[in-house]
């Protein structure tokens, strides 16, 4: 893609805010859409990791800075499309990048992105290349994305307590969120999950995960006589929630008939 500028040479033309050569319309070019809201990952880790460049990212003037990271990192299908969004980011502006690696790592990952963020960043990474195709000796200054539609929504997509939605204290509950825009092991080491409003000790049980989605197992603690009542589960990691409302039925464990043990068999 991207005829004969391959390398970040941008074939002289002008930036359009300076009267360049646009690919022949002679007039201002708008430039393409750039990376919405994350939202931004808290990386309590303070290490790069696929989630928080992104979010470094969402400020083209530090694309060069993001590249300098990615380039430092053992590149997996997230680490890939971010390279080619930053030399993109580069190319298009005139600031060096390679319109042949965006274009390279935007093919090598079609297909295999699978979480919001990733997604986001190759949806930004189709529209600059686009831009380029049809321009190709044009640059353009991009413009920090406003507010609106984040890239990812964290929620609690289901409560797994079994076919009758109810669980007594000490069974097994499996809880999916999805929409993960952070680390899962910030939230697995930080976070903490909470039934009818009582804490969960220790951190979030991990036992499974795939891209923006992870399962926690969770253990019904007493509610202090509270049964028979429909409760929330929520996921917290930092500043941010995850809520399923009424998301089953804790039981009184001395209930006849009341279950004991796992509530299901595990997903």
């Amino acid at each position: 893609m991207g005829g004969s500028n391959g390398d970040g040479d941008n074939g002289g033309g002008g930036r359009d805010d300076e009267g360049g050569d646009n690919g022949g319309g002679g007039g201002h070019i708008e430039g393409p859409g750039w990376l919405p809201p994350g939202p931004h990952s808290p990386n309590t880790e303070n290490a790069p990791d696929p989630e928080s460049v992104y979010d470094v990212l969402r400020t083209p003037a530090r694309c060069k800075e993001a590249l300098d990271s990615i380039s430092r990192q053992e590149l997996d299908t997230d680490w890939q499309v971010l390279r080619g969004l930053a030399n993109a980011c580069l190319a298009i502006e005139g600031r060096g990048g390679s319109w042949r690696q965006a274009a390279q790592d935007y093919s090598a990952v079609a297909n295999r992105v699978n979480t919001c963020k990733s997604r986001a960043a190759h949806r930004v990474l189709a529209g600059l290349l686009d831009f380029h195709r049809l321009y190709p000796s044009s640059t353009v200054e991009l413009a920090d994305a406003p507010g609106g539609t984040q890239a990812c929504e964290y929620v609690i997509s289901s409560v797994d307590v079994g076919g009758d939605g109810e669980a007594t204290p000490g069974d097994t509950i499996w809880i999916e969120v999805r929409g993960t825009y952070f680390d899962h092991s910030e939230l697995l080491r930080d976070g903490s999950v909470h039934i009818g409003g009582v804490r969960l000790e220790g951190p979030p049980n991990h036992l499974s995960e795939s891209g923006d989605q992870l399962v926690l197992a969770a253990v019904v603690p007493a509610l202090g006589g509270k049964y028979g009542q429909a409760v929330d589960v929520r996921v917290h990691y930092n500043t941010t929630d995850a809520i399923k409302e009424a998301a089953f039925t804790v039981m009184d464990p001395g209930t006849p008939g009341g279950a004991t043990g796992s509530a299901s068999a595990s997903p």
